[in-house]
């Protein structure tokens, strides 16, 4: 018995092809892609990436910067501002 199941174990890690799961960086591409033409090209911002990706801020400015989007602020006459990220076309 115990040699059918060792025989079972090194079929099964013969098999087994390693998952490689999509890269944040793909996921983006892929997310932004899938998006109505007519709504990509307008500000967003971070929470709408983080709502949509499942994932925090601090993993997704890395790979937008990477991608060319770019970090801006829009300020209030209080001092207060309003983060976003505008997409920048390369060519």
């Amino acid at each position: 018995m115990r040699g059918y199941i060792r025989q079972l174990q090194r079929q099964s890690m013969q098999q087994t092809e390693p998952f490689s799961p999509a890269t944040l960086e793909t996921r983006f591409v892929n997310w932004f892609d899938s998006l109505p033409e007519f709504t990509r090209d307008r500000p967003f911002s971070m929470s709408e990436f983080e709502n949509a990706l499942g994932t925090q801020g601090k993993h997704l400015s890395p790979v937008l910067l990477r991608l060319g989007w770019m970090r801006k602020r829009k300020w209030n006459s209080r001092g207060q501002y309003h983060r976003y990220w505008l997409h920048m076309p390369l060519g």
